[in-house]
Order: structure tokens, then C-alpha cells, then sequence
């Protein structure tokens, strides 16, 4: 049994695939309009075995699947300063798939893949549940999927700000998306997600000018709501339920439909996802040490004076001064290869758009 979209505006809340506005108007004709109607009709009842796009189904926007994600980065401000990628916890795509997708059982032996798109995945939320960090220094965090709207005193935004030296334990909801217009969306343009609208159900002959579609890509059903509008050359019916559309309007129409589909379906990629750690309250790490060695010898430079106040004679003083280089030479040393821990829990739910 084929799972097949509806050719009617979505209806809720989400604008349908109606591109009126951005395609010039051509004199009405009712004759076209009815030839449209009634090929594409033809091709959605019809049987379809290369709309490959009708074979999929989506997750049930009620039961996301559900994850739990520990990042743990441990380095020396040293390292910090030298190596970027050491302020970074980003695990490799096989670990991400082997983490985010699904697994799909495909026979009764157990034999089983792992199906879900990285690039479309509907997040429904992203909660950090504890969180802990022994930097003596505010440490921004970023993560992939997150809008960062956590200020710091640079006016540089983050996803979190961790306080020094803190543990917490106290759920934040870091990113909850409205999903509701991406399932409606998945419902009746199964498979679809605007990076794949130029590959899926779509079969160009070029040396012929003109384009096999999938009954239920996105641009047929746009074709159907302006017909009237649309200075269209040849549009028939194939077999397989595929529609024939000439190069010139594929061409015209897809980056609208592209346009609309990114800008009303709420997709994040985490094909790449990773956790990034940064000083909040200074532009770089190399700010960040230099700001902790000005404090920490500037006491040491007021102790020194102290001593060297109530030094007899300059043989005590010479000895004061040598001793004080040391303890100079020790803290420095200290501060760029003492190690740090961040480490954050993370719960997300999720699904995908696509599989």
C-alpha cells in the first residue's frame, strides 16, 4: 500500500505551496487550469513505483525518539591557547550516526540498518540536565542546534554560561522548536526536506528539455495551486505516475518552492554536531591566560614589596628577589598546564523529516 500526500493547502497554520505572489500573472485560462487539475489528479491516483518518496513514513510527532549525550572536554589552558579543535567535544559522523539515527529492523533474524537523515532532523527539545566545570573563569558553551541567547560581558552570545568552578544539576531547556508545521509538512510531502527537492522524485532529460516528476514532490502540488498563473508550456501525465513538465518551468519553479520549504519547515543539521567551549568574559583563550597571570602576579608583585620593605641589607634583598622569580616561574607554570574539566549532560528528543 502506498502512503500518498494530499494535494490540498496544509492546513495548520503553514502556508500552502502557493507561489502566486512570485509568479507573474498570464492571462487566466480556464481550459489550462483544468488540464492541470485533471493530469496531476491522474498522476496521484495512479500507481507510482518510482516515487520513491511514497515508500517512507514518519515518526509520530507524539513518541520522539529520545537521547542522552554526555560531552566532556579536558585540556590545559596551554593546550587551549595553542589548539583549538582541544576546546572542542565533536565525535566522528560514524559515532554520530551510530548515536542520533534510528535502527530499523529489516527481517525476522534481526538483521537490522540504521535509517534517519542527519541533515533534517525535527528537534522538539534540547534540555541540559548538570553541567560542571572546574575552569577558575566563565566558560561560554556552544552546540550545534542550539540558538545562542545567552549574552556575556563581550556581548558575545552562547548557548549556556557556566559559572567557575560550579556543578549543577538543575534541568535548563537550552532550544524547544515548535514542530508541529514540520510534520504536517513530512505528512503529506513524505521524504521531502528542501536540500533534496532537486535529487528526490525528480528525473531530468535534459537533451529533451523536460522533467519526470514524482506525483507528490512539492512543485506538483505548487503547479496545481497556480496553474492559472503559470505560462506553462507542455504538462502531461506518464506512467508510473510521474509528471512531465517542461525544463524552463522546473526551472522557474524550484527555487521558489526551495525558498518556502526552508523558511516554513524547521529543520536542524546535526550531521556535524558538536560542543564548543570558550572564556565568556574575554575575546580568546590567549586574553583569557593573560588576564589570570596580570592577577596572579600582580600579588605576588605586592607580596614581594612587602618583604623587600622590611628586608636588612642586600644580600637578603638578592635572596627575596630570586625567591619571588621562582614562585613568578612556578605560578605560570601552573596556570598553562593545571588541566580543566567541562563536562554537560544532554537530553534531546527528536525525530527526523527524512529518512
Amino acid at each position: 500500500m502506498s502512503v500518498r500526500s494530499e494535494r490540498a493547502p496544509l492546513d495548520t497554520g503553514m502556508a500552502s505551496l502557493n507561489l502566486s505572489a512570485a509568479i507573474p500573472a498570464s492571462p487566466p485560462t480556464a481550459a489550462l487550469a483544468n488540464h492541470v487539475e485533471a493530469t496531476i489528479n491522474a498522476a496521484q491516483t495512479a500507481d507510482s513505483s518510482l516515487a520513491d518518496a511514497n515508500t517512507l513514513s514518519t515518526n509520530h510527532p507524539e513518541h520522539p525518539l529520545k537521547r542522552t549525550v554526555v560531552a566532556t572536554i579536558r585540556s590545559s589552558l596551554g593546550e587551549l591557547c595553542l589548539r583549538k579543535q582541544k576546546a572542542t567535544w565533536a565525535p566522528s559522523p560514524e559515532a554520530l550516526r551510530a548515536i542520533l539515527q534510528q535502527r530499523k529492523f529489516t527481517s525476522l533474524s534481526g538483521t537490522a540498518e540504521s535509517v534517519g537523515d542527519l541533515k533534517s532532523v525535527v528537534l522538539h527539545n534540547m534540555t541540559l540536565t548538570s553541567i560542571s566545570s572546574d575552569f577558575s573563569i566563565p566558560v561560554g558553551m556552544k552546540i550545534t542546534g542550539v540558538d545562542n541567547d545567552t549574552y556575556s560581558l563581550t556581548g558575545e552570545a552562547f548557548s549556556h554560561i557556566a559559572s567557575p568552578n560550579s556543578t549543577s544539576a538543575t534541568p535548563r531547556k537550552l532550544q524547544e522548536d515548535d514542530v508541529a508545521l514540520a510534520y504536517e509538512f513530512s505528512r503529506k510531502f513524505p521524504g521531502y526536506t528542501a536540500d533534496n527537492l532537486t535529487e528526490k522524485g525528480i528525473h531530468e532529460v535534459q537533451q529533451r528539455r523536460f522533467c519526470l516528476i514524482a506525483a507528490d514532490h512539492p512543485i506538483v502540488s505548487a503547479i496545481s495551486e497556480n496553474a492559472e498563473r503559470l505560462q506553462m508550456g507542455d504538462i502531461s501525465m506518464m506512467p508510473e505516475g510521474l509528471v512531465k513538465i517542461g525544463t524552463d518551468l522546473y526551472q522557474t519553479i524550484l527555487p521558489m518552492v526551495q525558498q518556502q520549504v526552508s523558511s516554513q519547515i524547521k529543520v536542524r543539521d546535526l550531521s556535524a554536531a558538536k560542543l564548543s567551549i570558550a572564556p565568556s568574559d574575554a575575546t580568546s583563550w590567549s586574553e583569557a591566560r593573560t588576564e589570570l597571570l596580570s592577577e596572579a602576579k600582580a600579588k605576588l608583585r605586592s607580596e614581594l614589596e612587602t618583604e623587600l620593605s622590611t628586608a636588612a641589607g642586600n644580600e637578603s634583598m638578592e635572596s627575596i628577589r630570586a625567591k619571588f622569580t621562582t614562585r613568578e616561574a612556578k605560578i605560570e607554570h601552573d596556570i598553562d598546564s593545571n588541566v580543566h574539566t567541562f563536562s554537560a549532560t544532554i537530553d534531546l528528543e527528536y525525530n527526523f523529516l527524512a529518512k
